[in-house]
């Protein structure tokens, strides 16, 4: 098995702002401004202590080791032997990184979550309604949906909705009375029905749906999982999948036909699956808690006791872009055998513009491994 020390940097901060030095302030409040910029070390051996923070898009190319930091919301005191006092922003590291040694490097940019979304259109239905575009009373429609989200271990779970027509109805009025069927079911609502008129997709033309109470078609669209909306939580991120399908009986046919299912000639049904970004800011919440766990902190739970950990620094309307960096440092073991730890750089920020240029380079650059460059050897006299 593979364990992957993962550390989580998360700024709210859009201008993703890169400190050269660590600041040192006259004031708490002065040093708690500093909150969510970013700050990179120059790690290589004999780096002079002036040129530490010194890392830039310009010479990333030409380091070995560095460390990426955020600065946090805590904030130190320094008391100095002349008696001033100074705060300084405390920083969040990650393990050092060398280049040698990276094996993915990916960028991501924000993009807005959608939901599973399906449509039943009605529009070409022939067999149940009949030459004269009304039913007769007594068929059951039969719409069932399955959802894949569920834990449920050894079958998915079903919601079935049976509509029994009456007659005179028209594709419209049987749209209708299925909509408001699945919306009626509100204690264990999924998801949202909406009658309309769905347009199919036509050479550069996108497919479309347009809510009316003249349609013949039904847009079913999965509802945002219930939490707390919470960063302190116990829940995690989540997305309601399901699948649809339909079929008719007709209970007045004879013998085993009153039993028969028939998919309605005529009905299309469109899914759209929906997509989660990968840096949904509850993904990034669940991603910072979870990484609390390499730190030692394995008590994060609500209702337990004593529960110490730093603040989250998620929020949950925030924009993240993301950066995610695997490394695997090489060290030496036991009996001279060679071993590789796997980890991982997660960065997640509302600009990433200025970090991402300096990894950038230092990703790109042409080093192989760490070059130590031996201290001068001061000249000695012989008296």
């Amino acid at each position: 098995m593979l364990n992957y020390v993962t550390t989580v940097l998360v700024s709210n901060l859009a201008a993703g702002t890169i400190l050269t030095s660590l600041p040192e302030e006259n004031t708490k409040a002065a040093a708690a401004a500093h909150a969510g910029k970013f700050i990179v070390m120059n790690c290589d051996a004999n780096v002079a202590s002036t040129e530490l923070y010194n890392v830039t898009s310009s010479n990333a190319d030409t380091i070995q080791t560095i460390k990426v930091g955020v600065v946090t919301k805590n904030v130190a005191v320094i008391r100095k032997p002349n008696g001033t006092v100074k705060y300084m922003p405390m920083v969040k590291w990650s393990n050092q990184i060398k280049a040698a040694d990276i094996k993915s490097y990916n960028v991501l940019s924000y993009a807005a979550d959608t939901e599973d979304t399906a449509y039943i259109n009605f529009n070409g239905l022939t067999d149940v309604v009949g030459s004269n575009n009304s039913a007769t009373a007594g068929k059951r429609i039969i719409v069932r949906l399955t959802y894949k989200d569920m834990p449920h271990r050894f079958r998915k779970w079903t919601e079935s909705y049976e509509y029994v027509t009456a007659d005179g109805d028209t594709k419209v009025k049987i749209a209708q009375n299925i909509a408001n069927m699945i919306n009626r079911e509100w204690k264990r609502a999924r998801i949202e029905a909406v009658q309309g008129t769905y347009t199919a997709a036509n050479g550069n033309t996108p497919a479309s749906f347009s809510a009316s109470a003249s349609g013949t078609a039904i847009k079913l669209v999965a509802l945002p999982y219930d939490d707390d909306d919470a960063v302190d939580t116990l829940n995690v991120a989540n997305k309601v999948r399901f699948n649809v399908n339909i079929y008719w009986t007709d209970p007045e046919a004879n013998g085993w036909e009153s039993k028969n299912k028939h998919f309605p000639a005529g009905t299309v049904i469109i899914k759209e699956p929906g997509k989660q970004y990968a840096a949904s800011a509850k993904l990034v919440r669940d991603r910072e808690a979870w990484a609390m766990g390499y730190q030692g902190i394995l008590n994060r739970g609500e209702g337990t006791w004593p529960i110490i950990k730093p603040d989250m620094e998620t929020s949950l309307s925030g924009t993240y872009d993301a950066i995610i960096l695997e490394h695997e440092n090489m060290y030496r073991a036991a009996d001279d055998i060679q071993r590789k730890t796997k980890q991982v750089l997660e960065v997640y920020a509302e600009g990433i513009t200025n970090l991402k240029a300096i990894l950038d380079a230092f990703v790109g650059g042409t080093q192989q491994d760490e070059i130590v460059i031996p201290k001068p050897v001061a000249a000695q006299s012989n008296g």
